[in-house]
């Protein structure tokens, strides 16, 4: 190890003196070394883990098994991960006032707003919850915490001009197939990534989606997007399975990150005026369904949501139409 430190050491000076000092510096460094031990230093870096219970991995096993996604599970262990380092105590000691502590002190010091903290709370919620049901602890402390007020920002679905806007921008077969896939199932971004061309059932009108939680669920093609998707196909000429492909050979399944920048670039030629992404379009069916009477139980089932509240925060019943029912019907 001492003759490889002085080698690269040397390398380092070459070209920068002479060579008979470069000689000189050599000899001396040899002999300087000769009384030391070297090794390299370890730069990795190891995090400490003695603060995390011992059910710590258990739960997130559990939680896999049962179909969380990955980015919930990477959201999970960044949060709990914080709150047990800053708590520093026995999974068994952790009081209701630990936690309250915990969360106050958050948001003092980095300054996070109400849905933040309360996404934060609901995650050591969770996790003390499940802690308890398994018999780890005797009971939840985070059980007596009232969820955290805060307003939620109003979510404004595409109006029926701009889905028309956004419509009359897409210049290629692809971009419009995209745009009217995402409008007819209301589908996530993952999910169009991951649709294959055997997915879409032209006969039955019906697309197998297969999305958060890794459930499966089927959306319908109104005519718009059947038209698309087979006049996309028809000007393709690969053999990839994936339903969306990249424009370049060797025409690989086009990645979420591709499909969000496309219809971003859309939205801005578009005219729209406001930043456009493929959850407004989901949000636009959702909301347009029930603008136009489906039955709220049904268009849950088209947005794959477990719980119909979820539903009810994409897809607000317009205003208008309330009012308009409340004239006819409370007369």
């Amino acid at each position: 190890m001492r003759e490889r430190f002085v080698n690269e050491f040397m390398t380092k000076l070459e070209g920068r003196i002479s060579d008979d000092d470069l000689r000189i510096v050599y000899q001396q460094l040899i002999i300087f070394v000769g009384e030391y031990e070297i090794s390299p230093r370890n730069t990795e870096v190891v995090l400490y883990e003695g603060y995390l219970p011992e059910c710590y991995k258990i739960f997130f096993v559990t939680r896999k098994i049962e179909g969380m996604s990955m980015k919930s599970l990477e959201l999970y262990d960044m949060v709990l991960r914080d709150f047990f380092y800053q708590v520093n105590k026995k999974l068994e000691e952790i009081s209701t006032n630990d936690i309250r502590l915990y969360l106050y002190q958050t948001q003092q010091t980095r300054k996070i707003c109400n849905s933040t903290l309360d996404g934060r709370r609901t995650v050591i919620h969770v996790f003390m919850e499940w802690a308890a049901n398994e018999g780890y602890i005797g009971s939840n402390p985070c059980r007596n915490i009232k969820p955290i007020k805060f307003e939620r920002p109003q979510r404004k679905p595409l109006t029926g001009i701009e889905l028309e806007m956004l419509r009359n921008a897409c210049t290629s077969i692809k971009d419009k197939a995209i745009v009217e896939m995402f409008y007819s199932t209301g589908c996530r971004v993952t999910e169009l990534e991951r649709l294959d061309i055997t997915d879409v059932d032209f006969q039955k009108k019906e697309v197998y989606l297969f999305g958060k939680g890794n459930k499966h669920r089927t959306s319908y093609l109104n005519a718009k997007a059947e038209l698309a998707i087979r006049n996309y196909l028809a000007s393709r000429n690969d053999n990839n399975q994936a339903l969306f492909v990249s424009d370049r050979e060797p025409h690989n399944r086009i990645k979420k990150a591709a499909i969000e920048k496309r219809v971003r670039k859309l939205g801005e030629t578009s005219g729209i005026g406001r930043r456009v992404y493929p959850h407004l379009i989901r949000h636009t069916t959702a909301t347009d369904g029930l603008d136009r009477g489906m039955p709220v139980e049904e268009v849950q089932q088209i947005l794959g949501h477990v719980n119909i509240a979820t539903t009810m925060i994409y897809a607000e019943v317009s205003k208008a139409n309330v009012k308009n029912d409340h004239r006819r019907c409370i007369v």
